[in-house]
């Protein structure tokens, strides 16, 4: 497999107010994920419609392709065929692959959200809620969807992979997660004979090998999400305890590798200002630890970058603002 020099392009197909925040402002809606958005906006299918067509462009595809970005992960939702409240997007999705296809990048179609919702997270539809676990149904549903996007998209000759799940939390016990990704993977394959099917390792990268070794996969990738900027054990990190974290992951990533490809599929330069990292060295320290991240991920299969773009140009999480401002050297990334 060729090393993956990725983007995420977040915020387009499954909304997460952070990304957009005008979206939610501007429609007067109290919350921060999808459900509520489409809870409480009367006229959500035309705001919807207008969004899908305008966040992410042709010229964003472009712009990517000349980079020498080889993939785009898109996160889809569960109700992408429509269902109670949601608003169907599936034929957004379509015009938004012909268009990816066109440029001539390869996609992973990543599902972000699963009935009843897999961590509680807004990322996952709905903050607060993490049901998904606790139904049969919501798993035979959730593996029911993937079907049925894989059947559509087979064809497509940029279709690079499927991701089976987005982030399930981490106190989902383990072995139910394996469970759970090796009932999808049999099905997906009867389909996708030939594609990349990527598991999800629930923020655990221990735990795996014997899975992957005592089963008979064919192309399969796990995925893990790397941040330093969640929780308190990096919250008064200097920014050479940022690099010397960010370094370590080579050791780590490279165990992985030995028995399974394994791909950062979220990073960002999101950090926490403190009394070390603050508004006068910021721009220094995301320099740096851009940097270091790429130097630990390199050895590994690939990396994705969460997010291609955010309202604000100059976040860390944006990717096209930081390689515009000088703050990703380009390319050390694609190398």
């Amino acid at each position: 497999m060729e090393k993956i020099r990725a983007v995420n392009l977040g915020g387009w197909f499954v909304l997460e107010k952070w990304i957009k925040p005008s979206l939610f402002n501007d429609n007067d809606v109290i919350g921060n994920d999808e459900t509520k958005f489409s809870n409480q906006v009367a006229n959500k299918e035309e705001v919807l419609y207008n969004h899908y067509k305008t966040w992410i462009t042709k010229e964003d595809i472009i712009w990517l392709k000349d980079k020498g970005i080889n993939l785009v992960r898109i996160p889809i939702p569960w109700w992408l065929y429509g269902e109670g409240e949601y608003v169907r997007s599936v034929k957004h999705l379509d015009d938004a692959l012909d268009m990816i296809s066109d440029v001539g990048m390869d996609f992973m179609l990543d599902l972000h959200t699963a009935p009843g919702c897999q961590n509680a997270f807004d990322n996952g539809g709905i903050e607060g809620v993490m049901n998904w676990h606790k139904e049969d149904s919501n798993l035979e549903k959730t593996i029911e969807i993937l079907e049925k996007v894989a059947v559509r998209y087979k064809k497509y000759p940029r279709f690079h992979s499927i991701q089976i799940l987005n982030e399930p939390h981490y106190e989902i016990d383990l072995d139910f997660i394996k469970d759970f990704h090796l009932r999808a993977y049999k099905r997906l394959r009867k389909i996708l004979p030939d594609r990349w099917i990527v598991f999800c390792n629930s923020f655990r990268l221990s735990g795996w090998e014997d899975f992957f070794k005592k089963n008979d996969f064919y192309k399969v990738i796990l995925d893990t999400h790397i941040y330093q900027c969640f929780g308190d054990y990096h919250l008064n990190h200097t920014i050479p305890m940022h690099e010397e974290a960010a370094l370590s992951r080579a050791k780590r990533l490279a165990e992985v590798e030995e028995y399974v490809p394994v791909i950062v599929g979220e990073w960002s330069l999101g950090l926490r200002k403190n009394k070390s990292i603050t508004n006068s060295n910021f721009d220094e320290a995301l320099t740096k630890y851009a940097s270091a991240q790429i130097q630990g991920m390199n050895k590994c299969s690939g990396y994705v970058f969460w997010t291609y773009k955010t309202e604000d140009p100059n976040s860390a999480w944006d990717f096209k603002g930081l390689i515009e401002r000088g703050i990703i050297d380009l390319e050390e990334f694609i190398k």
